[in-house]
């Protein structure tokens, strides 16, 4: 049997290297991702999802209805508020502590410590560090709406030039806004191979998420086709009485999807930056001629 080599993050990459060993990444170490993901942050999407959906399907049939009694309408878009903030409250921390778990594997898996490592123990890595990854998050999410508002290009060249952020405050421990101003200097040299790389991996990704939300997307356009054409036809409009639950389903269901998925951008983007500070300062070569110095 053959032994499989495992990936050397310090290396620097072609184009079509970093989409290929992406997913070789992510062979050789789906288990301990994929576990640490189902046991952490899954929960939070199918809580999460399934308030926001039914809060979403609720929103739906009070739009459509529309009460004359604007207090009974008040009423319903209340109740509803009630389910759909704590919702998404929860589906956002548990995505922050996606991100945060992720990319601190990233960082174990660089420093040789992931062997072995438990789902509590990387969970404990990711709390440790989520204040830092919501800021870099945060400042990175404002400039690029900042830049999309300005015009697209600011937005799409502030997207590429950060998008080594959350990689840079994982290895070197940046901070937030250290880990922006780090990303920028290793990007700006090479803004359009990183920015078709985060297009490419995107799409591939995106791709992977539509097949996952494709059975519903049907379903909910099968249900939205009839219910529109009982409304032309004089019937009085209203969804099914299973369309809430199912949309409480499908949106769990969808988010567990992305939670599942975004390694794979994560991951690409970490081998980009790896190669990036491999072609700009060399770091991993110094370290192999100092090892055989001091051999």
């Amino acid at each position: 049997m053959q032994n499989v080599v495992p990936v050397q993050l310090s290396q620097v990459r072609d184009f079509g290297q970093l989409i290929s060993t992406t997913f070789v990444f992510l062979k050789q170490n789906w288990k301990p991702l994929a576990r640490a993901i189902a046991v952490v942050c899954l929960p939070f999407a199918v809580i999460g999802g399934f308030l926001s959906g039914g809060t979403m399907a609720g929103f739906q049939e009070l739009q459509l209805t529309q009460p004359d009694d604007p207090f009974a309408a008040l009423n319903a878009l209340g109740t509803g508020m009630l389910f759909a903030i704590p919702g998404f409250l929860l589906l956002m921390f548990g995505y922050l502590l996606l991100i945060s778990m992720v990319h601190e594997y990233l960082r174990a898996y660089h420093l040789g410590e992931h062997h072995m490592m438990t789902p509590g123990e990387l969970a404990k890595r990711g709390w440790s560090q989520m204040g830092s990854y919501f800021g870099a998050g945060f400042l990175m999410g404002l400039i690029i709406v900042v830049g999309f508002v300005l015009c697209i290009l600011p937005g799409l060249y502030a997207w590429t030039v950060l998008s080594l952020s959350m990689m840079a405050h994982a290895i070197e421990r940046t901070g937030g806004s250290g880990s922006l101003g780090r990303s920028n200097n290793l990007v700006k040299a090479d803004f359009w191979p990183t920015l078709g790389l985060l297009i490419v991996i995107g799409l591939i990704s995106g791709m992977l998420n539509f097949i996952i939300q494709l059975p519903f997307t049907i379903v909910g356009m099968v249900v939205g086709f009839n219910t529109a054409l009982e409304t032309a036809q004089g019937n009085v409009p209203g969804f099914p009485t299973w369309y809430g639950t199912f949309m409480s389903i499908a949106t769990a269901i969808q988010w567990c999807g992305q939670m599942l998925l975004y390694p794979i951008m994560a991951v690409c983007m970490g081998l980009k930056y790896f190669s990036r500070v491999e072609e700009t300062e060399g770091l991993g070569l110094r370290r192999k001629m100092q090892g055989f110095e001091q051999a």
